[in-house]
């Protein structure tokens, strides 16, 4: 084994800690106080330990496949710059700092990556792990539990164990005119929209890299996607079985050689979002007061209007990175998020901010899929992974922000810049 040699493989073995780092470090449970998950600081450290280590290792080296990644830099270099002017620049520093450096370094890794459909499939193995351990341990706390508390909106249900008090939390769906209750539980993760986005990222990784035999192997593989869409079902989150159905989508058209389609309807779904939010704005129309919820907007349609009001007055340049809740909901009154990532990356960024984001989410998209372009399975599932995701972002804001699901964004990143440049040296 040369020294090349070794260096990669330290730099993978880097690469995974700081992908485990950054899933298994926003998991937790709850307890009558809240969500216990480890400290940010610590999370934090331990993904700079892990992509400095891989830095370290590879050196110059790390640079291979930059080109590849320059679009997300950019969107750094941009988002870095709209805090000269930002009103609170500490707050916005801070921000920026847990978002991008991480993010940077684990997708130059995973850029750098010289098996990256080795570790890609680890990835996915290690989703899909986390999400059946989630579902098993609502399963468990809901068969063993022996009481409840109300938190600001949730209920936690908990189990007491000798003075250790832990357990999930549930936020159920009403449906009013079909009389129907649905529970919501959380999982290992903070919420149970997590919980859904979770297994829609892994049932989507498995749909495109899984081939089932004929075989045990077979059966236990069919076993694993029926219980990880079970649990996506039983979420009742919208946004992820919105995404679960755009991944599955983008899955079967580019197994099938499907490119031009899986193209169009990129576009599409390109062009559908910001007519959604244009839509909600002229519409003018209150969220629904009553509590039926099936495909109505509700809150979001108010901090969506919120939001693009806010655009008439900072959109060339932003009003800075990350400070959307302080300077544009908090003065009204609202402890919310803008729910979704483009409207904030604008209202934060600018135009020019939300023209690198869109680049840099739909660049692999349409890169991958030209014609004449050999495409693996791993190929396919980073290209539906990133349009599922931008379906999901549309009405969430989790990428761009320090949440787990930015870092299986930009590490989705680097696995097609790998791949890419890969293609390019054959």
């Amino acid at each position: 084994m040369t020294t090349s040699d070794r260096a990669d493989r330290w730099a993978r073995g880097f690469l995974w800690f700081a992908l485990l780092t950054s899933l298994l470090g926003f998991l937790g449970y709850y307890n009558a106080r809240g969500f216990v998950t480890p400290p940010p600081f610590f999370v934090l450290a331990l993904q700079l330990i892990a992509v400095g280590g891989g830095a370290l290792v590879l050196r110059r080296r790390l640079l291979k496949n930059v080109r590849g990644i320059m679009p997300l830099i950019m969107v750094a270099g941009w988002a870095a710059l709209t805090l000269l002017w930002a009103d609170d620049p500490t707050t916005a520093i801070r921000r920026w700092l847990l978002v991008f450096v991480p993010a940077i370094l684990l997708c130059a890794l995973a850029a750098h990556d010289a098996r990256p459909r080795h570790s890609f499939t680890w990835f996915t193995v290690l989703v899909v792990i986390i999400t059946l351990a989630s579902g098993a341990f609502s399963a468990v706390v809901l068969a063993v539990s022996d009481q409840t508390a109300l938190g600001d909106s949730l209920r936690y249900v908990l189990v007491d164990l000798n003075g250790w008090t832990f357990g999930i939390a549930e936020g159920g769906r009403q449906y009013v005119d079909l009389g129907l209750y649905v529970p919501r539980f959380s999982g290992l993760t903070s919420n149970p929209n997590s919980m859904g986005l979770l297994a829609a990222v892994g049932l989507i990784a498995l749909c495109a890299i899984a081939t089932p035999k004929r075989d045990l192997r077979g059966v236990a593989l069919i076993i694993v996607l029926a219980l990880v869409t079970i649990l996506l079902l039983l979420s009742a989150s919208r946004a992820a079985i919105a995404m679960g159905g755009t991944g599955i989508l983008f899955v079967i058209l580019l197994r099938t050689g499907r490119r031009r389609t899986a193209q169009g309807a990129a576009l599409v779904i390109g062009v559908m979002v910001p007519l959604l939010y244009l839509v909600t704005y002229l519409s003018g129309v209150a969220p629904d007061p009553g509590n039926a919820e099936i495909l109505e907007l509700r809150e979001r349609a108010q901090v969506w209007r919120v939001a693009m009001r806010a655009i008439d007055d900072v959109w060339p340049f932003g009003l800075g990175f990350g400070l959307i809740q302080e300077a544009v909901y908090t003065p009204l009154g609202l402890e919310t998020a803008a729910h979704s990532i483009t409207l904030s990356m604008f209202v934060e960024t600018g135009v020019v901010g939300l023209a690198l984001v869109l680049v840099t989410w739909f660049q692999p998209v349409f890169k991958t899929t030209r014609p004449g372009q050999t495409m693996t399975t791993t190929d396919i599932a980073v290209v539906s992974l990133l349009m599922a995701l931008f379906v999901h972002q549309a009405v969430d804001s989790s990428v761009f922000r320090y949440h787990w699901a930015h870092f299986v964004f930009v590490y989705l990143l680097g696995v097609s810049a790998g791949l890419a440049g890969s293609r390019t040296s054959e």
